[in-house]
Parts: structure tokens; C-alpha cells; sequence
């Protein structure tokens, strides 16, 4: 069996490189200019889910974004199926007062019939992620 590529074409691909670079990029409304307005980012699963850009928007400018001097995230492996994409990513951060802390998980998303992003679910463990990111 050959595994996954990590490379993905047309709006798919788009919406999906937006996402990631934002992050990159720790820029709010870039991150959240990948999600439909009426979009949706439960991450991780079972936490509040953030509903529109604007309350996407703000929960990165008041987190991860607000705390972070760098961050690298990039897709392991890309499972798509249909509107949606199952993506293992690894992520490393450094905070702005110099700790590091690396992560893994999984992002299952859907998306819109325009290429945006309807709705991420994400699968990791933040809190051992913050543990290890804010001492």
C-alpha cells in the first residue's frame, strides 16, 4: 500500500494551504479568511466550537497567536475523501518568552462547495501541548 501524498490540487488544495499558512504565519484573519463566514473550528474536539471568522478570528488572536514568536506546521499525511480531508500535521512553536513545544494530531475537514473551509475538527492533545508550550 503507498502512502498518502501530501500534495492536493484545485480548491482543496487551496483552502488547505490557506489554513496552514496562516498559521505559519500566526495571522488571525488569515487563518480565518480560509473558513466560509459561517464556518466552523472545534479544536480540539470536545472544546467550545468557534462559530464564523470573526469568533475564528478571535480565538486565535487572543491564543496561540497572541503567545507565539514562531510556528511551523506541515501536513504528514492527506487522506481525501469526497468534500473532506483527513490531515496529519506536525507542528512546532516557540512562545515569545523562548520555550518549545511540538505537536501531532489530525484536522478533519470539510468543505464548502466554494473551496473554503466549512468546518475543522481537530485531534490532538493541547493539553500536553500547553503543558510543555507555557511551562
Amino acid at each position: 500500500m503507498s502512502e498518502q501524498s501530501t500534495n492536493i490540487d484545485g480548491a482543496v488544495g487551496q483552502a488547505l494551504k490557506a489554513y496552514f499558512a496562516g498559521l505559519s504565519a500566526l495571522d488571525p484573519e488569515m487563518i480565518s479568511a480560509a473558513f466560509t463566514e459561517d464556518g466552523e473550528l472545534e479544536d480540539p474536539v470536545g472544546s467550545t466550537v468557534r462559530k464564523g471568522r470573526t469568533e475564528i478570528a478571535k480565538y486565535f488572536s487572543k491564543g496561540l497567536c497572541s503567545v507565539s514568536r514562531t510556528l511551523e506546521i506541515a501536513p504528514v499525511k492527506i487522506h481525501p475523501a469526497g468534500n473532506s480531508l483527513a490531515v496529519q500535521w506536525r507542528m512546532s512553536v516557540e512562545s515569545l518568552a523562548g520555550k518549545k513545544a511540538e505537536a501531532e494530531g489530525i484536522d478533519v475537514l470539510t468543505l464548502a462547495e466554494d473551496g473554503l473551509i466549512g468546518r475543522i475538527e481537530g485531534y490532538w492533545d493541547q493539553r500536553a501541548f500547553l503543558k510543555a508550550f507555557m511551562g
